[in-house]
């Protein structure tokens, strides 16, 4: 079996944006004499909060810490219950599993692959801790609608936001409003940094709080020690975690912030361009996008009629296609036992049923040029015809 790091050099359906100074500014942070974290970490959470407009962030070492640590803040334990969305990469719920807490599975709309209001409602008990929702793919949810339902249950809402770096809903960044908002850096995000995750808060005392959780309990920008005997201060009160990003890390993701808008105006070309091709054929159907929102296209769902049919065609044509994730209340994990029995899959959530048999990812990334592109449209509407 290949390895994903192994694919064949066809039209991959991922890429990485390194700006070449990256690797200069990196050299010049190994050669300091300092990498962990420090004055480059502090210059990237300055640089993302005037760039997105931000009130308040946090960096840490990965999306998946982010989600953690946000958990964390708001004290979701065990047996609490936490409604969120099925359809999302695991990480977004194994971190609520490793907290002891209950995924309560949404529905989603069919014709964007979000969670909505009204899902979200019919999922609301008393045990409800916090409701978690993701804007899949770049495309904002509802945020209006769901924030005023959070708010009529006084539930917290945190935003996954790891496909979601830059999107805009209703002329707002995502993250520039809200009072939990994650994102990742992973390594094909259009911000990638190898790996990292930022918080971004509208609250001050969620910051302060987030900074102590994402290092043993301990706010760096705040203690005050005596180095010549103990770099720690004299109490500890807060259970932390190792969650801290370094000065390599920042750095990286530094340079790719000063080029953020190279990437993104790329991507919104690449999927401009299929939206306009692709938009009246039989066996496909696209997104539906909303004109008070600003996705990023992280990525580029499709639903399509013989999905396995149509990745053999892609793969063919050396064009590489594939599924993004899968519904998360599939795997064991997320089942719950009833007389040492793993209930079956969740059967009252028809929509997540139809995206989870339809949806399937096109290539959208940097390394995509206009002929690739026309290659790709072009075989997109041949399979179209063989129906």
């Amino acid at each position: 079996m290949v390895k994903d790091y192994e694919m064949p050099n066809d039209i991959r359906s991922w890429g990485v944006y390194v700006p070449e100074e990256a690797i200069e500014r990196v050299a010049e942070v190994l050669k300091s004499g300092w990498i962990n974290t420090g004055k480059h970490e502090k210059e990237l959470r300055d640089l993302f909060r005037k760039k997105f407009l931000v009130a308040h962030c946090v960096a840490v070492n990965n999306g998946t810490a982010a989600l953690r640590a946000s958990y964390q803040m708001l004290g979701i334990g065990h047996g609490d219950e936490v409604v969120t969305t099925p359809y999302t990469f695991i990480a977004t719920n194994t971190s609520l599993l490793e907290q002891g807490a209950i995924p309560v599975f949404a529905d989603i709309r069919y014709g964007d692959l979000n969670v909505t209001a009204e899902t979200i409602e019919e999922k609301l008990t008393s045990k409800t801790k916090a409701i978690v929702i993701v804007h899949y793919a770049g495309n904002p949810v509802d945020l209006d609608e769901i924030r005023a339902l959070a708010d009529s249950y006084n539930v917290p809402l945190i935003e996954d936001s790891a496909h979601a770096m830059g999107s805009k809903y209703k002329d707002s960044y995502i993250g520039q409003t809200g009072d939990l908002v994650t994102f990742s850096l992973q390594a094909v995000k259009i911000v990638t940094s190898g790996d990292g995750g930022i918080i971004a808060t509208g609250r001050e005392d969620y910051y302060e709080r987030l900074q102590e959780i994402s290092w043993y309990g301990v706010n760096r920008d705040k203690k005050q020690t005596n180095l010549f005997l103990d770099s720690l201060p004299d109490d500890i009160s807060v259970l932390g975690y190792k969650y801290n990003m370094n000065d390599i890390t920042a750095t990286i993701a530094i340079s790719a912030l000063d080029h953020f808008d190279i990437p993104l105006q790329k991507r919104k070309s690449i999927a401009e361009t299929y939206r306009r091709e692709l938009k009246d054929l039989k066996t496909i159907k696209l997104l539906e996008y909303y004109r008070d929102r600003t996705p990023n296209y992280q990525i580029f769902p499709i639903h399509v009629e013989g999905r396995e049919r149509f990745a053999r065609y892609m793969w063919d044509k050396k064009i590489q296609v594939g599924v993004n994730n899968r519904r998360n209340d599939k795997y064991s994990i997320f089942g719950r036992s009833k007389s040492g029995q793993m209930t079956p899959v969740l059967r009252d959530l028809p929509n997540l049923r139809l995206a989870d048999e339809d949806t399937i990812l096109l290539p959208i990334h940097f390394d995509i040029d206009n002929d690739t592109l026309d290659y790709i449209v072009d075989s997109v509407i041949q399979y179209d015809k063989l129906k």
